[in-house]
């Protein structure tokens, strides 16, 4: 078998959960008990069928990284310990996994708390990218998400992403969210925010706003500076409404109408 085209795929925390909420439970077994309510299972389950068709019809390996949502955000910014918010956003990934393994994808979890390091002011992923690797070997999708390392270091999904492109000399990197690329300002704030359908990764390009307030990560503006680095390196990076039906699998496949895209 050839190999595939290779893929990093962004779920955020915006498509996969409520993310903009001010009453997400802090304590770790009401979080248990009452997180389903704060996840869009609807859309995990539309997202998995995308996937699976996408698979289905071109040679496709994948790499799934999902935002934490309130799961990590709101713990954070509470102030929660950091093995708490470990815990909830393993939780979140755990629940993700099980609903894509009801369709059939064949989806591997590992927690970055317990395959990545912070060490000389640099993120260390060795370690996940060499479980990564034997999982992509052996035909499976590896699931990872945002996460906080020892010492209270945040890797966010975003951080993940890029460096596990540039690490597997990724073809493309999509990242789906709730909104239908880069706008110049917030989108579901501001009616005369402007589209940005393509961004150059040396383009200031106007992004200004967070996603929300209790956006731990730097929102919208972080994520496309954050790709900039991986467009310089050749890898096409294109941000996508991943709530809109048939955007997900449009952009695997290659659709280049999706979305905003982020080029060298």
């Amino acid at each position: 078998m050839t190999e595939g085209k290779k893929i990093v795929l962004k779920l955020g925390g915006s498509i996969l959960t409520k993310k903009d909420t001010d009453d997400f439970p802090t304590e770790i077994q009401r979080i248990k008990d009452e997180g389903d309510e704060y996840i869009r299972y609807y859309v995990i389950r539309k997202v998995g069928n995308e996937l699976k068709e996408a698979l289905e019809q071109d040679n496709i390996e994948l790499i799934l990284v999902n935002g934490a949502g309130p799961f990590g955000h709101f713990l954070v910014k509470h102030g929660n310990p950091d093995e708490e918010v470990r815990e909830s956003v393993r939780h979140l990934n755990n629940r993700l996994v099980s609903e894509l393994k009801k369709i059939g994808l064949k989806v591997v979890p590992i927690a970055p708390s317990k395959s990545c390091e912070f060490t000389g002011g640099e993120f260390d992923i060795s370690y996940l990218w060499e479980l990564t690797g034997t999982l992509l070997e052996e035909g499976k999708i590896l699931s990872t998400y945002g996460d906080v390392l020892d010492g209270g270091k945040v890797m966010s999904g975003d951080d993940l992403v890029v460096m596990l492109a540039k690490e597997w000399k990724a073809d493309k990197i999509i990242t789906a969210t709730d909104v239908d690329g880069v706008f110049t300002k917030d989108p579901k704030i501001n009616e005369d925010a402007e589209f940005i359908g393509c961004l150059g990764s040396d383009s200031n390009g106007n992004v200004e706003y967070a996603t929300n307030d209790i956006d731990v990560t730097g929102g919208m503006a972080a994520k496309v500076e954050k790709l900039k680095s991986a467009a310089k390196q050749g890898i096409e990076c294109r941000i996508i409404n991943g709530l809109k039906r048939g955007n997900i699998k449009a952009a695997l496949l290659g659709d280049e109408s999706v979305g905003t895209l982020i080029t060298s």
